[in-house]
C-alpha cells in the first residue's frame, strides 16, 4: 500500500539525515492515507477558499453552511447575498461564484486535470481570483492525490518546521530529499501539530 510505502521511506530519510525528532515521531506514528475529496472540482476549489486564512473548526462550520447553497443553487441574482448570510466575506463571495461560473472548470474530469503538468494545472488555477499557490497545493494534494506536494508558505507547516526541523533554513532545497513523498510528509507534519 502506498501510505505504507511512503512511512517506510520518510523513516529511512530522516535517520539517513539525522533529523532525530521527526524520525522518533514517525516510529511512534502510523502510516497515514491521502483522503481525496469527492467533492466535485468547483466544489472543492471553493472549500480551498472559504477555508483560507480560517481556523480549521470556523472553516468546516462556514462550509457546512456554504455547500449546501452552492450544490443546490438555481438562481444566480440571490447567490451572492445567500453566500453572504452563510459567513463568506463580499470577497469571498466574488470568488466562489467565479469559479461556479468558470464553464471551464465544471466540464474538466479528475483525470483531464491528472494528465495536465504541474505547471498547466498552476495556470489554470491561478487565472481564477481567490486562487493561489496554496489554494493548488491543497487542490494537488487532495483532488489530484499528488503524492509530491510541500505547502512551503503554509502555517502548520511552518510551525512543524520549527519543531522538528528547527535548525535548518526552511525552503524548497530543504525538503528535497523526501521526494516523491513530500505530501506524506506534510501530512505527519500536519498531523504532529494536533
Amino acid at each position: 500500500m502506498e501510505s505504507d510505502h511512503a512511512h517506510k521511506i520518510l523513516l529511512r530519510i530522516s535517520k539517513e539525515k539525522n533529523f532525530d525528532l521527526f524520525h522518533e515521531y514517525l516510529q511512534k506514528s502510523k502510516p497515514i492515507k491521502i483522503a481525496l475529496t469527492s467533492l466535485t472540482f468547483v466544489e472543492y476549489l471553493s472549500s480551498v477558499i472559504v477555508s483560507q486564512q480560517l481556523s480549521t473548526k470556523a472553516a468546516k462550520t462556514i462550509w457546512s453552511r456554504v455547500h449546501p447553497i452552492i450544490k443546490t443553487h438555481t438562481n444566480y441574482q440571490d447567490l451572492d447575498s445567500k453566500l453572504h448570510e452563510a459567513g463568506l466575506s463580499k470577497s469571498k463571495v466574488s470568488y466562489v461564484i467565479g469559479l461556479i461560473n468558470n464553464l471551464n472548470l465544471s466540464s474538466l474530469k479528475r483525470t483531464d486535470l491528472k494528465e495536465l503538468s504541474n505547471s498547466e494545472f498552476e495556470s489554470l488555477l491561478i487565472a481564477n481570483k481567490g486562487i493561489g499557490p496554496w489554494s493548488v497545493h491543497m487542490a494537488r494534494m487532495f483532488y489530484l492525490g499528488d503524492t509530491d506536494v510541500i505547502p512551503i508558505n503554509d502555517l502548520g507547516i511552518k510551525h512543524a518546521h520549527e519543531y522538528f526541523f528547527c535548525e535548518y533554513v526552511m525552503n524548497e532545497n530543504f525538503y528535497e530529499p523526501f521526494r516523491p513523498w513530500r505530501t506524506y510528509l506534510s501530512l505527519f507534519m500536519w498531523k504532529s501539530l494536533s
